[in-house]
């Protein structure tokens, strides 16, 4: 019985440290100003066999809101993500909805909260405050090896 008991006030717990999660992330999100993220994050996820790596895998199913911003240029905020050893020679860097504490590499949001920025400049530093690009939108539908939204041409707009 007292097994029980932990096992129950343990799920209590984690149940309750989820909703807190998800509250504040939820309310780190709302602060967006140009609501860009809210309707890039409505996403399903669809599972499919990959030739190339012999394997299933989850693909994006974008939301109609989102396929009308594809190809469409856009300005959008975010968090940079450090990518110093992957991101190449300052080509691109990478930038979430959420604050780092809170982003998809973190564990606590999904893949539709970040974005590859591929900038118009090769630049080398930024700042660690939310950053803000303007470039054009690509969707990613089906290639595993980039993230699944694409900012190209993109140049750091200064606010």
């Amino acid at each position: 019985m007292k097994k029980v008991l932990l096992v129950l006030g343990a799920c209590i717990v984690i149940g309750a440290n989820i909703a807190l999660i998800t509250d504040q992330k939820m309310s780190e999100l709302s602060v967006a100003e140009d609501g860009i993220w809210l309707t890039l994050m409505k996403i399903k996820w669809v599972e499919k066999y990959n030739k190339q790596y012999k394997t299933k895998m989850f693909y994006p199913k974008f939301s109609k809101a989102a396929l009308a911003l594809d190809g469409k240029t856009i300005t959008i905020e975010g968090h940079l993500i450090p990518t110093e050893m992957y991101a190449g020679k300052g080509e691109f860097v990478v930038i979430s909805a959420l604050p780092f504490k809170s982003c998809y590499f973190c564990g606590a949001a999904g893949p539709e909260s970040v974005m590859e920025v591929h900038l118009k400049r090769k630049r080398s530093t930024f700042h660690s405050r939310k950053i803000t690009f303007k470039g054009r939108l690509k969707l990613n539908h089906s290639d595993p090896d980039h993230l699944i939204y694409i900012l190209k041409d993109a140049v750091q707009i200064i606010k």
